[in-house]
């Protein structure tokens, strides 16, 4: 039996930039870091004495006798992709609900791909299982979205991921200690409730990349900005209003980005003294992430009270085979 245990993330800058219909051209960034809060995949290699060759445990069970004939798109290519032969059985336990704005998906693929690829027994870095993963997701099931997730997942940690037709370059920042613990202390995150596909949003971004070229270079600019300032000795609500535009100008890249519902939360929190925030992922339902100074969460916390709100920490690491046994 192989566990992998998988991060899920954070955006804070360059969400856009990740499409390869920009960065190609143009280049792109994303400031992004990993939570404690993760996708756990386990692989158990089944006898021959059952009567179909693969399971699957996720939101509902799957049993085949070929890998061809799995229903959950990113189980049948990435079994098809490692090669598996073996007969096995697969279960997913996830920390927080899929298709929310945290690249749960991702997380899931690269989670996977690592437990596979330690079953075979073999090595593998964090660049190989992003790149697999990306491949998985956005070659073979076609599904839409950037590079930035997988990235996120396979390395883990506070990151800077540059784009260009050359591929991708993950820059670790090494903030102080007391500095992350800075950050932390400045962001609260807010559930809504409303779980659903994003690859609509995603397919209508991808389409208007050329239209929406200008918004996202001044989206990419703002990923040297924010480097910076965290970087740097600057307060943090400098970071906020820099994510407040951010938002307000991803909220243009597509209608279904935000709704109502978003909006007035977000606004509810600036009211009450929230520096910026954004909806995490593609748009329109999921997590609203917001940064605030400690002394006004209380207040938001009181505007916000019909949203749960889900405590977490920054975590350093990326995709890990957390348990192994032979027997």
């Amino acid at each position: 039996m192989i566990i992998s245990r998988t991060p899920f993330r954070i955006s804070f800058f360059g969400g856009g930039t990740d499409f390869p219909e920009f960065f190609n051209e143009h280049g792109g960034a994303v400031l992004a870091t990993t939570v404690n809060k993760f996708c756990y995949i386990t692989i158990h290699r089944l006898a021959p004495f059952f009567k179909y060759r693969f399971k699957a445990n996720y939101a509902r069970t799957e049993t085949v006798q070929a890998i061809s004939e799995f229903q959950h798109p990113l189980i049948r290519e990435s079994l098809s992709l490692i090669d598996v032969h073996d007969g096995l059985e697969i279960a997913h336990v996830s920390d927080l609900p899929g298709r929310t704005g945290l690249g749960t998906s991702s997380s899931f693929t690269v989670g996977l791909l690592h437990a596979l690829h330690s079953h075979r027994g073999d090595v593998v870095s964090p660049d190989q299982l992003a790149q697999e993963a990306i491949v998985i997701e956005r070659e073979r099931v076609a599904d839409p979205g950037g590079h930035q997730d997988q990235y996120a997942a396979a390395f883990g940690g506070l990151m800077r991921v540059n784009f260009s037709a050359k591929g991708a370059a993950v820059q670790r920042l090494e903030l102080p200690a007391d500095r992350m613990a800075e950050l932390q202390s400045h962001l609260l995150l807010f559930y809504t409730g409303m779980e659903q596909s994003a690859d609509h949003i995603l397919n209508e971004q991808r389409s208007k990349v050329k239209k929406n070229t200008s918004a996202l270079i001044e989206m990419l600019g703002m990923v040297d900005q924010a480097q910076q300032i965290l970087c740097g000795n600057d307060s943090l609500t400098a970071f906020g209003d820099l994510l407040h535009e951010s938002w307000m100008r991803k909220k243009s890249l597509s209608s279904g980005i935000s709704n109502s519902f978003v909006d007035e939360a977000y606004a509810a929190a600036r009211a009450a003294g929230a520096c910026g925030g954004k909806l995490l992922g593609a748009g329109g339902r999921g997590f609203l992430l917001i940064l605030a100074p400690p002394s006004t969460h209380r207040a938001i916390r009181d505007r916000l009270k019909k949203l749960a709100e889900v405590s977490f920490g920054f975590t350093a690491e990326g995709s890990r085979i957390i348990f192994t046994s032979t027997d």
